[in-house]
């Protein structure tokens, strides 16, 4: 046989988990005894044993026992709260306030186009369409200002009882 093939069904048979039969047997004075040849005729029953190793399972603190460590999750959640969460938050609150100060109702009707708002009448449809759309804009980036604010507030609360 080629060695690389002896050493091949070595490491195979290496890695296979072995198991043993063991047969209990009980005497005739009622001892019991294992043995790995079969019993008489109904005087025993075959087991099949593994090694203890295979299906040991760690045993896992108890969360109550479990110390949180210097660089625990409370820890990690402050930290990131003080150099990302806050910060972030602060600032896509001011770039969404510089975004809502950027609509202005009239700053649409001013530039459209070769119609200038002085040549436009007062009650004209395109002006009030123009400053309906501009008023809808408006609100909602008022209500996103809000919800960040909101945002914002919590993200600092959190912080405060950490």
């Amino acid at each position: 046989m080629n060695p690389i093939r002896c050493a091949a069904c070595a490491l195979v048979l290496g890695f296979l988990a072995p198991v043993w039969a063991v047969n209990k047997c009980t005497g005739p004075d009622g001892k019991v005894s294992f043995q790995d040849g079969p019993c008489l005729v109904g005087q025993g029953e075959k087991m099949d044993v593994k090694p203890a190793m295979q299906g040991a399972t760690p045993v896992s603190p108890s969360p109550s026992t479990a110390k949180e460590g210097a660089f625990g999750l409370t820890w990690q959640r402050k930290h990131y709260l003080q150099n990302q969460g806050v910060p972030q938050a602060r600032a896509a609150l001011e770039r969404n306030q510089q975004e809502c100060a950027a609509i202005a109702p009239d700053a649409s009707v001013a530039h459209a186009g070769a119609l200038r708002r002085s040549t436009l009448a007062s009650g004209s449809q395109f002006a009030q369409e123009r400053a309906a759309a501009a008023g809808k804009d408006k609100a909602a980036c008022e209500a996103q200002t809000e919800e960040l604010r909101n945002q914002l507030n919590s993200l600092e609360a959190e912080l405060g009882k950490l």
